[in-house]
């Protein structure tokens, strides 16, 4: 059984699902970002992915929700999720519900296959979503621009409990003002706008 049990001192902390994704690519990040505060100049890739999102809207308008095998269902795009029971909160890219069924999409720029920051990511987004309206909730889709490729991913149990507990692990450093060490390689190291702050890097 999958437990949602929140510190009591950090109960009214809501974290952004995106760091869900930077943790796995990073433990760190969510210290200098959410406890820090520190606002280092956005790399150029973070543009680059703005503006897909914005191509991606224009360019479903023209098109059917076949590749989903979903024609009937309606689709928004940047739908605000947040839960006070998971202590969480995001923006989808986009959200397709047949009024049986929801399931989040997520646009990005770059790869090939997801990698598990991504799929957890995701994953949040569908429990939210499942919490939000009230339909099952149990795949998503990933869609790669440069390859255009569609990953459909399975919200397995394991995944969830995964995503409840990288978020435990990010509030009980942030309650605890620790900084965790970090698992990155130097290629990952080079990609972050925080590699600057780690004294150890």
């Amino acid at each position: 059984m999958i437990s949602l049990k929140i510190p009591l001192n950090i109960m009214s902390y809501s974290l952004p699902i995106s760091l869900i994704r930077q943790y796995c690519f990073c433990p760190r990040i969510p210290y200098f970002q959410e406890l820090l505060k520190l606002n280092p100049k956005r790399p150029q890739w973070v543009k680059q992915g703005e503006d897909l999102h914005q191509k991606q809207q224009k360019v479903f308008k023209h098109r059917t929700l076949k590749r989903f095998d979903l024609e009937q269902a309606t689709q928004t795009f940047d739908e605000f999720v947040t839960s006070d029971s998971f202590a969480l909160h995001g923006v989808v890219d986009s959200v397709l519900n047949n009024q049986e069924n929801i399931y989040p999409i997520e646009f990005k720029l770059g790869g090939s296959k997801p990698m598990k920051g991504q799929i957890l990511q995701l994953t949040a987004y569908g429990m939210l979503l499942q919490e939000k309206y009230g339909f099952p909730c149990q795949t998503g889709f990933i869609l790669y621009e440069n390859k255009g490729k569609t990953h459909q991913i399975n919200f397995a149990k394991e995944r969830i409990q995964q995503v409840i507990t990288i978020r435990d692990k990010i509030l009980f450093d942030l309650d605890n003002s620790y900084m965790p060490d970090s698992p990155a390689t130097p290629s990952q190291c080079t990609q972050c706008e925080y590699l600057n702050y780690c004294n150890d890097r």
